[in-house]
């Protein structure tokens, strides 16, 4: 993958459900729709002890 890997986000526990699940910005939290979302790639978190995967967006505007 191109620098979309390299972004720093977020601590995960600081961000909104609707940034977890894609709706916002994971950095800005801009409201994102399929046109205006940009995938960062998948990224591996701890959740409780357990290593899931997540999949966070940004907006064009965040987006490298």
């Amino acid at each position: 993958m191109s620098g979309s890997a390299a972004i720093e986000l977020p601590p995960v526990e600081t961000l909104t459900e609707r940034q977890l699940r894609g709706a916002d910005c994971v950095l800005c939290g801009t409201r994102l729709s399929n046109t205006t979302a940009v995938d960062l790639g998948t990224r591996t978190v701890d959740a409780h002890g357990t290593a899931v995967d997540w999949f966070p967006r940004t907006c064009t505007g965040c987006a490298p």
